[in-house]
């Protein structure tokens, strides 16, 4: 009788434990398989009527790209032409950003917010070999004191194959700084921002902050819409 019951309560130990183990692997096994997201630094570069008018409009149309995967990075307005806009954001879904570019409804919008030039995009990658449009972000202590510094470094940058398109100041901070080039050779530019010499150069100037670089490579769907 004690040797049955020993065996009876064996089994149910064992039954026990299988039970426990199978469901363990059935609850790992349930769990979602986490992917790893990346994320890209995309631009949209056009031109306003006016900025304030259109600054309005784009404000309000901020869940259209938040449901795109959008995270702000700036707004930038250039130096020389205050209605020349250029837009920085951080994109988890490519699919989903180039989707909004594609959208009629965004058409609309921007034409409602005054957008009267056609629209570029790129999206940037890390600094390479090869020709494409350069983007330099970074903070400086006071953009009246940096500028004069900068346009006197143009040499540096001419021998570096870059060929300037326009100096960006943030629309909410105007000495965070974003310039953006044609680039003859991406390993030149590399070169150029691995200098010393350009360390050196930048501190004098007041740049606060560690510059971030990118090689932009066009968006073919934004490039081929309809203005």
């Amino acid at each position: 009788m004690k040797r049955e019951l020993l065996k009876s309560l064996t089994m149910l130990g064992l039954s026990a434990s299988v039970v426990w183990l199978v469901g363990c692997t059935t609850e790992e096994e349930s769990k979602p398989v986490e992917e790893e997201m990346t994320v890209s630094t995309v631009f949209v570069k056009h031109n306003v009527a006016d900025y304030a008018a259109w600054r309005s409009v784009y404000d309000a149309d901020e869940p259209r790209r938040t449901e795109a995967g959008l995270k702000e990075v700036g707004v930038y307005r250039h130096s020389d032409d205050e209605n020349m806009i250029l837009l920085v954001w951080e994109s988890n879904n490519l699919t989903a950003f180039n989707s909004m570019l594609e959208s009629p409804d965004l058409a609309e919008k921007m034409k409602e917010a005054g957008v009267t030039s056609k629209p570029e995009s790129w999206v940037g990658k890390d600094v390479h070999e090869g020709a494409g449009t350069a983007f330099l972000k970074h903070k400086v202590t006071d953009y009246s004191a940096w500028r004069p510094l900068y346009d006197a470094d143009a040499s540096r940058r001419a021998e570096a194959g870059l060929h300037e398109i326009g100096v960006y100041r943030d629309a909410d901070d105007e000495n965070m700084i974003l310039i953006v080039w044609q680039a003859d050779a991406g390993n030149a530019l590399k070169a150029m921002l691995e200098s010393p010499d350009l360390a050196e150069k930048m501190k004098e100037a007041g740049v606060t902050s560690k510059p971030e670089a990118w090689m932009g490579e066009s968006n073919e769907m934004m490039s081929s819409s309809k203005e």
